[in-house]
C-alpha cells in the first residue's frame, strides 16, 4: 500500500503543529507550507492524497489557491479540505463551489478532523481506482487506446529530453471475422484474451501493451533499438502461432500480422503510430502472419 500523504497550507505555525499531532496514524506523511506559493509548488511536485488549506492567508487566500489547484492536471483530483474560522454558509458554499471536498472549523475537534481526512482519503482512493479502470480494456486486461496515447506522449517527451529511441508495433489478428463467423463471438473473445496475455507477458516494466480497438493491438517498446524490437516481434509471432484455442470437437490456431516503426534519431515521433499502421497494412497485403518494418525507404518485409 502506498504511503498516505497530506499537505497542510497555512500561515500559522501552531496549526501545523496541531495537524501533526491530530493526524498521527491517520496519514503516513505530512508536508507543510506556510505560504500559498510554496504550497502550490509542493502540491504539484508531491501530488499528496489530501490537502488541508487555510482560507485566510496573506497575498493569496485559500479560495485562490484552490482555484489554482483545480486548474493543474496533477492536482485537479486531490481532495481539498478548507480550514476556516468562519462557518458562515456563504463562506463554506464558496469553497465547495470552487472544488473543495470538505471544510473544518478552527479550533479543530480532533475526532472530526480525523474523520474528514479519512473520508477525503477514501475519495482519493476511489478516484485513483476509477482512473486505472478507465485506462484498462475489460476483455484483455491490457491498457486501452487512451493509455496508449499517454504513453506515446511520455516517450516522445523522453526522447526530446535525453535522446535514444523507442518502437511502436501495431498488431492485428489475421482473419478475425472468419473466427467469429465460424466459432462465434465467445471464441473470438477468447482469442483476444489469449493474445492479450501473450502481449502482456512480453513487456518489460517500461513497455506497454494495449488493445487499440477490435482485434487491433499496439506495443510501445521503450528505450530500444530496431534490432531488439524486431527480436521481440519475431518471438511474439512464434508464440502466437503456438497458441491452441479449444472448441467443440477440437482446437484451432491463429496468427497475427505486425507493423513496426521507430521513433527517435532520424525518425520523428509525431507520426510513429501512423507509420506502424502503414507497415501493418503492408504486412496484410503481403499475405499476413508476418512482420513488416517501416523505413525511410519502401517498407521492408522480414518474412514470417
Amino acid at each position: 500500500m502506498n504511503a498516505r500523504t497530506a499537505l497542510c497550507i497555512d500561515d500559522d505555525p501552531v496549526v501545523h503543529d496541531l495537524i501533526d499531532f491530530h493526524l498521527e496514524g491517520v496519514v503516513d506523511r505530512i508536508l507543510h507550507a506556510e505560504h500559498p506559493a510554496s504550497g502550490l509548488s509542493l502540491a504539484s511536485h508531491e501530488a499528496p492524497d489530501v490537502i488541508l488549506l487555510d482560507v485566510e492567508m496573506p497575498y493569496m487566500d485559500g479560495f485562490q489557491v484552490c482555484r489554482e489547484l483545480k486548474q493543474m492536471s496533477v492536482t485537479r483530483d486531490i481532495p481539498v479540505i478548507f480550514l476556516t474560522s468562519d462557518n458562515a454558509t456563504h463562506h463554506v458554499a464558496r469553497g465547495l463551489d470552487l472544488g473543495g471536498a470538505d471544510y473544518v472549523i478552527k479550533p479543530f475537534v480532533a475526532i472530526e478532523l480525523q474523520a474528514r481526512v479519512r473520508a477525503a482519503l477514501r475519495t482519493r482512493r476511489m478516484i485513483e481506482l476509477l482512473r486505472v479502470h478507465a485506462r484498462v480494456d475489460a476483455l484483455t486486461g491490457l491498457k486501452n487506446r487512451g493509455a496508449l496515447e499517454e504513453a506515446l506522449a511520455r516517450q516522445a517527451a523522453g526522447v526530446a529530453r535525453k535522446g535514444g529511441g523507442y518502437a511502436v508495433v501495431m498488431l492485428d489478428v489475421d482473419h478475425f471475422k472468419r473466427v467469429n463467423d465460424t466459432y462465434g463471438h465467445g471464441i473470438g473473445d477468447e482469442v483476444l484474451r489469449q493474445l492479450g496475455a501473450v502481449l502482456g507477458a512480453s513487456c518489460r516494466p517500461a513497455d506497454m501493451a494495449t488493445r487499440y480497438g477490435g482485434e487491433e493491438f499496439a506495443l510501445v517498446l521503450a528505450d530500444t533499438s530496431q534490432e531488439a524490437a524486431i527480436g521481440v516481434c519475431e518471438r511474439l509471432l512464434a508464440a502466437i502461432r503456438a497458441i491452441r484455442v479449444p472448441v467443440p470437437g477440437g482446437e484451432f490456431g491463429f496468427t497475427i500480422s505486425a507493423g513496426l516503426a521507430m521513433a527517435g534519431g532520424e525518425y520523428p515521433a509525431d507520426d510513429v503510430l501512423q507509420r506502424a499502421d502503414e507497415a501493418l497494412y503492408h504486412a496484410k497485403e503481403l499475405g499476413r502472419d508476418r512482420l513488416v518494418i517501416w523505413t525511410l525507404a519502401p517498407a521492408d518485409d522480414t518474412g514470417g
